[in-house]
């Protein structure tokens, strides 16, 4: 295994574990993104249009960026729709 592949395979397992911990400390504090929800449900379609769209294109990295984006919303959404 190369030293590419390790060092994309530990950036790619620290942001999920940063992704990981957002998403915890949304639900822990009982606050989301402090923006309306339609407003994050609009963002949220956009970034998942921008994901179908770059993994269609084979840029997999953005991709998968902004497919973590709207992990991000989603989790958002829900602690707001439960917690307001």
């Amino acid at each position: 295994m190369s030293v590419a592949k390790i060092m994309v395979g530990i950036v790619i397992v620290v942001y999920g574990v940063i992704l990981a911990n957002l998403i915890y400390y949304m639900f822990q504090t009982k606050t989301g993104l402090g923006f309306p929800v339609w407003i994050q449900v609009i963002l949220g379609l956009c970034f998942l249009a921008v994901s179908i769209s770059n993994l269609k294109h084979r840029h997999y990295i953005f991709g998968s960026l902004f497919a973590s984006a709207v992990v991000l919303i989603v989790g958002s959404v829900v602690v707001n729709m439960m917690y307001s």
